[in-house]
């Protein structure tokens, strides 16, 4: 899974995003939780991108 494809399904769940130098952060619509996401070239592990998702409440 890449990058753009993880954020577009956080995005669509209503979470919002900043940047940071290496990573994105990920803010949950309430603000309560957030999640980093790797900024790298490629494909982000499949079990990284498993924990994110999971880690967002999504599956």
């Amino acid at each position: 899974m890449t990058r753009l494809e993880l954020e577009r399904k956080l995005r669509k769940a209503g979470w919002t995003f900043t940047q940071g130098s290496c990573h994105e952060l990920a803010v949950s619509p309430d603000g309560k939780k957030k999640v980093t996401i790797p900024r790298h070239k490629g494909d982000i592990p499949k079990g990284t991108a498993l924990a994110i998702l999971k880690e967002a409440g999504l599956s």
